[in-house]
């Protein structure tokens, strides 16, 4: 009789314990929290979901939360699960942006009986292409995961200015109304840009293209709160390298009959960097507040 009561026991007590690892690892409707092998996962910022709730909590008025990308730099960041313990990781950018603007100056013939114009314009345009590739390695077997590995990235990046202008230098006309757009590089001015007579303005300025790579490892940790959606955090350490080649601008000035125009070069930098939290190519600051959705 003892001998039954204990079996019994230990049936009942090895079927709570299996019971409870299951309640971690599967809901109530029978739905994995962690990820399987062939799941993908996307990470977004979580600082909005946790500003929304944390002035939800605090009354101090929740502001609904939107999709963040991980990093300032506009990166998609996503995962491939080949077993539940390890994932390659893909960080992808590829962005081109052009703008134009024009401004209304006074023509050179203008007269205030007869006032004509013309139509300066100025072309910005950017372009950026980051790649990046890693693997991940996990550990844990509850919903409290800890995960560790290292990635290489690498990104080019480059900007220029077009200006053209309605007015043309010539013997008559040698100081002429041209816009002053002003602002650094590749930015366009806010407002409307002024104008004024002068005898040179430019033409070109052309950033020197950057190149950058960063090899990084990194360390985190994941806690899924819901069946293949996690919140974490991550810590990097690495080296990165960038080098910014040499620009060019070009100047138009008068030259007492019409104009020349010169062109200069304009200096280049690079940099190195060997730390914790180390990640320039993406912007990051090294130590990242995430959300991830697996499917």
């Amino acid at each position: 009789m003892k001998k039954i009561i204990l079996t019994a026991a230990l049936a009942i007590t090895t079927f709570g314990v299996f019971a409870q690892g299951s309640d971690q690892l599967v809901s109530k409707k029978g739905e994995m929290y962690l990820p399987e092998s062939g799941d993908w996962a996307v990470s977004f910022s979580a600082s909005p979901f946790l500003n929304y709730f944390g002035g939800f909590l605090s009354n101090a008025g929740a502001v609904a939360p939107t999709a963040s990308f991980l990093n300032n730099n506009q990166t998609i960041i996503g995962k491939y699960y080949v077993d539940p313990q390890t994932a390659y990781r893909a960080l992808v950018r590829i962005g081109i942006n052009s703008q134009g603007q024009d401004n209304i100056v006074t023509a050179n013939s203008s007269t205030p009986t007869s006032p004509t114009y013309a139509t300066d314009h100025a072309a910005y345009a950017q372009h950026f292409v980051g790649l990046g590739v890693g693997m991940e390695k996990r550990r844990g077997k509850t919903r409290l995961q800890g995960y560790y590995g290292g990635e290489f990235m690498f990104f080019l990046s480059g900007s220029s200015d077009t200006y053209t202008y309605g007015n043309a230098y010539d013997k008559n006309d040698q100081l002429v109304n041209s816009t002053n757009w002003g602002g650094p590089l590749g930015i366009t001015p806010q407002g409307t840009p002024s104008f004024s007579a002068v005898g040179q303005r430019t033409l070109t300025n052309v950033a020197g293209s950057t190149f950058g790579i960063s090899l990084q490892g990194f360390i985190g940790f994941e806690y899924f709160f819901m069946p293949k959606i996690s919140v974490g955090g991550e810590y990097t350490w690495g080296i990165t390298f960038q080098s910014t080649s040499t620009g060019s601008m070009s100047v138009e000035a008068a030259n007492g009959n019409n104009s020349t125009t010169t062109s200069t070069n304009t200096g280049g930098s690079s940099s190195f960097s060997l730390d914790s939290g180390i990640n320039s190519v993406w912007g990051n600051s090294g130590g990242n507040l995430y959300i991830n959705f697996h499917f």
